[in-house]
């Protein structure tokens, strides 16, 4: 149909095509403009009343965090280069590091693919050789460690001096009341989410300074909202989405910096009580919120 439109279009005398652009690109920018019209968001909003998310939970365009993340990592996609490591894949490694990048790896509680080359607990993590990567892509796992002040300890150790660690928080999340088998050997369940100012302690904690790292706060109240309704971000306008209401947080990103000569003792590590239940398994028609087995 596109190429329809273009033949038809190149056809037309020279003195027809410009005022024809125009409108076409005139009416685009109108139907872009939709969602940020006050009849329509007010309809908009009237989906929020309601006890349970939008689709059925089912994933639909692009989550509201992985918006922000992918704002984040733009902003620091230089350092995202050398030795570089990543949970669960190496896909945001290649998508932004293609060619800063010299050797990618992916971390995982089990070899559940190829691109699995470190094998480990991350808050069990002494086996990972210390200052060993330039960049440690650490996405979307914070929430769902149990001993996270030595999963953090263990994302600073294994960067060389120097070396940068993005990695983001979850202020607010979907909560996984039997756990979620997401196929890497255990179940996962939702211990934290966190605020500003208990990562700021945690970095602290594990011998940091102020100057070492730099928190990027994402969402606002409206966000959040519309997250746990399983709102796209496509659905919002780029101000819902910009604006920024510290007291109410939807994603904390930081970018860490492993200062050189750091030195501190290793977090006495801590283990979590887990119920017996059988967990949901993931899916991606139904996202998290897929039903477990005995459900």
């Amino acid at each position: 149909m596109t190429h329809f439109r273009r033949t038809i279009h190149d056809r037309l005398p020279s003195v027809l095509q410009a005022p024809l652009t125009r409108v076409y690109r005139s009416i685009a920018n109108r139907i872009a403009q939709l969602p940020s019209l006050p009849v329509v968001r007010h309809v908009r909003c009237m989906q929020f009343r309601r006890l349970h998310p939008l689709n059925k939970g089912r994933p639909r365009g692009t989550p509201i965090v992985r918006a922000y993340w992918t704002a984040f990592l733009r902003a620091h996609q230089d350092h995202i280069r050398g030795r570089a490591l990543e949970i669960g894949t190496v896909a945001t490694l290649q998508e932004y590091g293609s060619r800063t990048v010299e050797r990618a790896d992916a971390l995982d509680l089990t070899a559940h693919g190829p691109e699995i080359t470190v094998v480990a607990d991350l808050s069990r993590a002494d086996h990972i050789p210390s200052d060993t990567y330039d960049c440690f892509v650490n996405q979307f796992t914070m929430h769902v460690i149990f001993d996270v002040e030595a999963a953090l300890y263990h994302s600073v150790r294994i960067l060389k001096p120097g070396g940068v660690l993005l990695i983001n928080f979850a202020c607010v999340d979907y909560y996984f009341p039997r756990g979620l088998d997401m196929h890497t050997g255990a179940p996962l369940f939702v211990f934290w989410w966190f605020t500003p100012i208990q990562v700021e302690n945690m970095l602290h904690r594990i011998g940091l300074a102020q100057a070492d790292y730099e928190l990027t706060l994402y969402g606002n109240l409206f966000a959040r909202i519309a997250y746990q309704l399983n709102l796209p971000a496509e659905e919002l306008t780029r101000h819902e989405l910009d604006y920024v209401d510290p007291g109410h947080p939807l994603l904390i990103c930081a970018r860490v910096t492993k200062p050189i000569g750091w030195k501190t003792t290793r977090p006495e590590y801590r283990d979590p009580w887990l119920p017996e239940t059988r967990p949901a398994h993931w899916s991606p028609e139904m996202g998290h919120y897929t039903k477990s087995d005995s459900a």
